[in-house]
């Protein structure tokens, strides 16, 4: 005994006081209550090699089933747990990862009895740079009486790269569907590109922004039943009422109504003779004229 403690050198006490707190930390570790939790380890690859993206279906994480002290493990699953994927020296092409009971750094007394998926099979692929032009893509249809004239995006491109075998045949860029059931004037909106499945990345980070031209659809309407009047003096009018068809901005020509149009005729040189007089029309602004039938009345004197 004398002889051993000897041996511990300087400190005696401090390095005895030491190995009687870890015997008792494993005494009392030992001793816990076990059990055994399911855990939701987050997949972290590192060190990917220069111009190459991981492509195919990467899980995000794994499920590993871990048993052991009550302690531990509760601790376990209260944080974040990460597992690193070391793709350092790996080559372009198909890849299979098998994982292991010791891929896995957990605590001593911890044991991993299960983990899936396993093993991981992913692709690494080359990367290119291409610059392509960006498409709105629509949903909808716009308001009764408008109509969609021009859609476009600021900016019209952008520059993504990605794997080779993606981007080597893809002809446009399109975007998240803007919807257009709301929309009766020129808008602006921001969106999202939308990369569907695709493995790719922006070169630079930038707004995009939908530009959306709608504009009223041009509307023709006949009103029939338009009352002549005779101006300035009264006279006999036949017909008294004609048909007006106009065209103009569909909110505006929609709710038109005949008394909303004005027919009149020059009565001014008017003799007890008939005369067929010109019939003059009024309209609401931005409202225009097709045509009025007939377009002449016979006028006389009453």
């Amino acid at each position: 005994m004398q002889k051993w403690l000897a041996s511990l050198g300087r400190h005696k006490a401090l390095k005895l006081l030491s190995l009687l707190l870890a015997l008792a930390l494993w005494f009392a570790v030992s001793g816990e209550e076990r059990t055994e939790t399911s855990l939701h380890m987050a997949l972290e690859f590192v060190n990917l090699p220069p111009k190459m993206v991981i492509t195919g279906e990467i899980p995000v994480e794994l499920q590993v089933r871990v048993i052991g002290p009550r302690s531990i493990v509760n601790k376990l699953s209260q944080t974040r747990q990460s597992l690193p994927i070391d793709l350092a020296g790996f080559k372009s092409g198909p890849h299979t990862y098998r994982l292991g009971p010791n891929s896995f750094s957990f605590p001593r007394g911890v044991v991993v009895t299960n983990f899936q998926p396993n093993p991981l099979n992913f692709n690494l692929s080359a990367t290119i740079t291409s610059t392509l032009p960006i498409k709105p893509v629509l949903a909808g249809n716009p308001p009764e009486g408008y109509e969609l004239v021009n859609a476009k995006t600021r900016p019209g491109q952008v520059t993504v790269s990605g794997p080779l075998q993606e981007l080597s045949d893809l002809k446009f860029i399109p975007t998240h569907p803007i919807d257009l059931r709301r929309l009766t004037e020129l808008t602006i909106i921001a969106t999202d590109l939308d990369f569907k499945n695709l493995h790719l990345t922006l070169k630079d980070q930038i707004p995009i922004l939908a530009e959306l031209d709608l504009q009223p659809k041009t509307l023709i309407r006949t009103l029939s039943g338009v009352p002549v009047l005779p101006e300035p003096g009264p006279a006999l009018l036949t017909p008294s009422q004609v048909a007006v068809t106009v065209q103009g901005p569909w909110p505006r020509v929609k709710d038109l109504k005949p008394a909303d149009v004005k027919a009149a005729v020059d009565t001014r040189n008017l003799s007890r003779s008939r005369l067929r007089l010109n019939i003059a029309i009024s309209l609401p602004q931005g409202v225009s004229l097709v045509r009025v039938q007939p377009g002449s009345v016979k006028a006389s004197r009453e």
